[in-house]
């Protein structure tokens, strides 16, 4: 598939709801880019991320229960005990084993980002514990595509974005209101 939009993916954990919503705020209704937010929810906890989230945008709030096509002005998430993979311009679910004990649901997204939607695709690490991103972060990067981090001394839980700026080299390390502002930007680049 050719896609006519970006496909921004927004990993968080502990701490990224705030910066999530400031960021989620400030983005125009009319966005060319359809946007994925993946948290990390225990597997077996409810997720409240839509109605969380759907106060603070502008753009429609979808929860993904089945495979779901991507459409620009979109924010996608997740479902409970869900991950999610991008295919031919469709958000594909899959259920999360309980036997995995390290929650690798960004990286599931963000691989599967660079081989479907290449340099269309932008991937945002915020707050949280943990290591997930990283591989992902290099398939986007490896596919042209754009890797933006949150500023770690604006994060309330700064391992995620550190992680990911030690083991690779993102295009951007922003705080929530500078990453709006790039965000908005590349996707209306004329070079894009």
């Amino acid at each position: 598939m050719e896609y006519n939009f970006y496909v921004i993916g927004i990993g968080l954990s502990a701490g990224g709801i705030d910066p999530l919503k400031d960021i989620i705020a400030n983005l125009p209704a009319d966005i060319n880019a359809a946007i994925v937010v993946l948290s990390h929810v225990p597997i077996n906890s409810p997720s409240k991320l839509d109605s969380i989230l759907k106060p603070s945008t502008r753009l429609r709030v979808v929860t993904v229960e089945d495979s779901t096509e991507l459409q620009a002005g979109h924010l996608y998430v997740m479902a409970a005990g869900k991950q999610l993979s991008l295919n031919n311009g469709a958000l594909i679910t899959s259920a999360r084993s309980p036997q995995q004990k390290i929650n690798r649901t960004i990286d599931h997204l963000f691989i599967s980002m660079a081989r479907d939607a290449k340099d269309k695709s932008l991937g945002i690490i915020l707050s949280g514990a943990g290591y997930d991103g990283i591989e992902g972060a290099k398939q986007i990067e490896a596919c042209k595509g754009l890797i933006i981090v949150q500023a770690p001394e604006t994060a309330q839980f700064p391992l995620m974005p550190s992680a990911l700026i030690a083991n690779d080299h993102p295009d951007y390390i922003l705080t929530p209101t500078d990453i709006v502002e790039k965000v908005v930007k590349h996707v209306n680049s004329v070079n894009n």
